[in-house]
């Protein structure tokens, strides 16, 4: 997907540095560059006002007090202001124009500020946030104001409708929620959300009218991550959701990293153990089926010696390629070391497992990788287990076996155990 952002500016020079920035932080973007009003709105009609972010400077040379925003604002697009001057009044006076940030420009750090709220909102897009308020028209400001930010807004009007819907949208990030509500308020719906998510996998910030120097404390002892009190401006929203949206994402960086295999990007045998137990133990209870299957390169030390390592670790991410090519959902791929991979495959018949297995060997045997001038080929061995064992272990050792034979008896085939 490609974004498309506008930058309104007449210095050349804050044009290429915000350029430079936004580029180096986003890879597939298009940046429009308007010096005038004339031009910017030229581009905005030219472009059907389809831009996803624009940046706005106040003062240009034919629109010196800002009307360039009033212009941008009948197109309801994100806009960030830039700025020469610190002016309370600029917040006053644009504040229903789908403003979503000021920058004072005042040096480089504030144009690389600029850009990291470009990727922000333009990231946004696929965070969900809940909202939890039992006034339908408080509902309704917050509601609009996230779609300003680009956020997928979810309402409850208590918390015993936040709870159903966290159960149906567990890809929810941030529930902002109110202290006193009917049915379920806020400390009590914040300690059941805490029994099911943690502080690193959903942030909680109350927003409450309540001036009571104790509910602060009382509501961070039980979980919560935040606290902003009724009254805000939009500007310290952003803040506080831009603020525990990047703690979250924080978190997800240190995961990936202790989590995933750092030439694949596939998970690392470390997960692998961690969670294949935990989906063993529960397709097993549920005596639904479970397959493990272990795909292994065939000759791969004759890559390596032909070719040199960096081949070697360039078919290894192809293997990464062509599993998530033929994998679906209902599957736990990771590299297990060296050219071995594991795939853990839940809740499918044997006959489209051993369909599936046929697929991925024969998607192998027919790839080829254009290297330069060099042309490389190769096939893999699979060894499969699909029935429970004793363990998890056990069945891994089994499917061990069934790629031994198929090693054994000519590579570039299937095998399967269930002795």
């Amino acid at each position: 997907m490609s974004y498309k952002i506008l930058i309104i500016e007449d210095s050349a020079s804050i044009i290429n540095t915000l350029k430079n920035f936004i580029q180096n932080e986003l890879n597939d973007v298009q940046i429009f560059v308007a010096k005038s009003m004339k031009e910017s709105a030229t581009l905005l009609l030219e472009q059907k006002g389809k831009f996803d972010i624009v940046l706005a400077d106040l003062g240009l040379p034919d629109a010196p007090n800002g009307e360039v925003v009033e212009f941008i604002a009948k197109f309801s697009l994100p806009t960030v202001i830039l700025t020469g001057t610190n002016n309370d009044d600029i917040e006053a006076k644009f504040r229903n124009k789908n403003i979503v940030d000021y920058v004072i420009k005042d040096g480089i750090s504030a144009l690389s500020y600029a850009s990291s709220i470009v990727k922000r909102i333009l990231n946004n897009s696929k965070i969900k946030v809940l909202v939890v308020d039992d006034s339908k028209t408080f509902l309704e400001q917050i509601k609009a104001l996230l779609r300003r930010y680009r956020f997928q807004a979810l309402t409850a009007l208590n918390g015993e409708e936040a709870l159903k819907l966290l159960e149906e949208n567990r890809d929810i990030k941030i529930v902002l929620t109110d202290y006193l509500m009917p049915k379920i308020n806020g400390l009590e719906l914040t300690k059941r959300i805490r029994k099911e998510f943690t502080k690193d996998e959903i942030s909680i910030i109350i927003v409450s009218n309540d001036l009571s120097r104790k509910i602060p404390a009382k509501f961070l002892k039980y979980g919560a991550n935040d606290f902003i009190y009724k009254g805000f401006s939009n500007e310290e929203f952003f803040a506080r959701i831009n603020s525990n949206i990047e703690i979250l994402e924080l978190f997800d960086e240190l995961k990936n990293k202790a989590n995933k295999d750092y030439l694949t990007g596939m998970y690392n045998r470390r997960y692998l153990f961690d969670s294949g137990k935990k989906l063993y133990e529960e397709y097993k209870n549920k005596s639904k089926n479970f397959a493990v299957a272990l795909i292994d390169i065939d000759k791969f030390k004759n890559i390596n010696d032909t070719y040199g390592h960096n081949m070697g670790d360039i078919a290894i991410k192809e293997v990464a390629i062509i599993l998530n090519k033929y994998v679906d959902k209902d599957a736990l791929i990771s590299r297990m070391g060296g050219e071995e991979f594991c795939m853990f495959i839940y809740d499918k018949k044997e006959e489209e497992v051993k369909k599936l297995l046929e697929q991925i060997r024969v998607g192998f045997e027919k790839n080829e990788i254009q290297v330069g001038d060099l042309k490389l080929e190769f096939t893999v061995s699979i060894g499969c287990s699909l029935e429970y064992g004793e363990s998890l272990d056990e069945m891994i050792q089994k499917a061990d076996i069934g790629l031994y034979d198929a090693k054994n008896s000519g590579r570039n085939k299937v095998r399967y155990r269930w002795e």
